[in-house]
């Protein structure tokens, strides 16, 4: 049982009909990948947000996300 911190971009864009529309997540390497490429996708995309998440990925378990940075719009329930 290995748990491991795992660090996640999602970017959101605006779809035709003008909702948020999840894109691919993004894994990064550290907190400050995860920072530093939502800085850039924050460009170009609607809304972006970055968060860490200890995961056991062997049994299923998964902790309580950390916001690390947000831009943006995004939706309603993206702490």
């Amino acid at each position: 049982m290995a748990v491991t911190t795992q660090f996640i971009v999602q970017p959101f864009r605006l779809n035709k009909r003008g909702k948020l529309e999840a894109e691919p997540a993004i894994a990064a390497t550290s907190v400050e990948n995860a920072r530093m490429r939502a800085e850039k996708l924050s460009a170009s995309r609607a809304g972006v947000i970055a968060f860490q998440i200890a995961a056991d990925t062997e049994m299923g378990d998964y902790g309580e996300p950390v916001t690390l940075v947000r831009y943006g719009t995004l939706p309603e329930d993206m702490g």
